[in-house]
């Protein structure tokens, strides 16, 4: 397996969200030192929307559905217990389906989906009750998806597009559910929920005036090509000052010919004033060395999920802000855990399982060793289980 399919499956899910919904900023921003801006550097509304970014804007799990279904043994296809994110992501799912009386495997896809398709068929052939999958696109494990419908053997998802989604020309949906979230039951929807707030609390913080944005994005991924479009299109309608530069960079080039893309970019744009980065991950492994051989450090560098490294960037004063969201989709994998229980049920009610994010720039940024406030979201889908 190559270390640029390795990186490229851990970034999908470094999406923001996932996904991760709507916040109503407007502004169009100049530059800023890569320390960032505080709220009271923007007007009026303005401030007004940042504050509610910086409290957290997060919509509750449903306040409704079926008790648990106990005594379940389900599968769960993490995809790459060696990346930090698929493991925490793997932690938090057994997590909700112990609380929901399962039986939880985690097998691990090794950012492989050839391996991710041969352990959808061996849940297949233990004859469990169900399986959850996270960052898989259909295409790429269709032949065990049809094996598990063939077998009568639901399959959940979050994180990766079903196969009737349009990039893929059409097809039949394979998926039983794509947990539905923040928008609809599409990971697209998560995706440009996340990217719109994410452009707008960035033209919100940069505040007034056109300005030249470089904007990574990656082009070797589905999921990282409707990323860029959801941001491109809120900052053009938000922002018609405003310029985009698009750099265009693939998950095989990280991190040497990555790194000397997006230095070049940096250095042939001196007057940009923003940098977007497409996904936090990439920030320390060559990012950040291409920010700092580039000479310029007054770019206000807009990171994205915020995990505890890039935390500690923007604690430097390094990277100038993040939405954050809680590391390895916690909240969404509590939500795919409700979405399977609810198929065991035989329901037909498959509401928005909620989530969201909170605004950190260098005045709004936990401590050291503390993790982002949420809700107490898995109190409220107990509530639900518990009946």
């Amino acid at each position: 397996m190559s270390r640029g399919r390795s990186v490229a499956v851990r970034l999908v899910l470094a999406v923001g969200l996932v996904a991760v919904l709507a916040a109503a900023l407007t502004a169009c921003g100049s530059g800023s030192s890569s320390s960032g801006t505080t709220t009271s550097e923007t007007k009026g509304g303005e401030a007004k929307e940042l504050d509610a970014l910086y409290a957290g804007e997060w919509t509750m799990p449903p306040t409704s559905g079926p008790a648990a279904e106990e005594g379940k043994e389900v599968w769960f296809i993490s995809c790459g217990q060696a990346f930090e994110n698929c493991s925490i992501a793997s932690e938090k799912f057994k997590e909700a389906g112990t609380a929901l009386g399962w039986k939880v495997t985690v097998v691990d896809g090794e950012a492989n989906p050839s391996k991710a398709n041969e352990l959808i068929k061996q849940a297949v052939a233990a004859h469990v009750d169900g399986i959850a999958s996270i960052a898989w696109d259909c295409p790429t494990i269709k032949s065990g998806l049809l094996a598990a419908k063939a077998a009568d053997i639901p399959v959940v998802n979050f994180g990766g597009f079903d196969c009737d989604f349009k990039a893929f020309g059409g097809g039949e949906p394979l998926f039983t559910k794509t947990e539905n979230v923040l928008g609809g039951p599409s990971f697209e929807n998560y995706i440009d929920s996340y990217e719109t707030a994410r452009a707008e609390a960035m033209l919100a913080l940069t505040g007034g005036g056109d300005q030249k944005i470089l904007q990574l994005e990656e082009q070797s991924l589905t999921n990282s090509k409707v990323k860029s479009e959801a941001f491109k299109k809120t900052v053009e309608a938000k922002c018609p000052e405003c310029t985009l530069v698009p750099v265009k960079w693939q998950y095989a080039q990280v991190p040497q010919e990555a790194t000397q893309i997006w230095k070049s970019a940096i250095q042939q744009n001196p007057d940009a004033t923003v940098l977007v980065a497409s996904s936090d991950d990439i920030m320390n492994l060559g990012l950040r060395s291409a920010i700092q051989q580039s000479g310029n450090r007054n770019l206000f560098v807009m990171g994205a999920e915020g995990p505890p490294p890039n935390q500690e960037l923007i604690r430097e004063g390094f990277e100038s802000a993040a939405l954050a969201i809680p590391p390895g989709f916690a909240w969404q994998m509590w939500g795919e855990a409700d979405t399977l229980n609810r198929v065991f049920a035989n329901s037909k009610e498959f509401p928005d399982e909620g989530g969201g994010w909170v605004l950190i720039d260098k005045e709004h940024v936990p401590a050291e060793g503390e993790e982002i406030k949420t809700p107490d979201y898995q109190g409220e889908f107990e509530k639900i289980w518990n009946g």
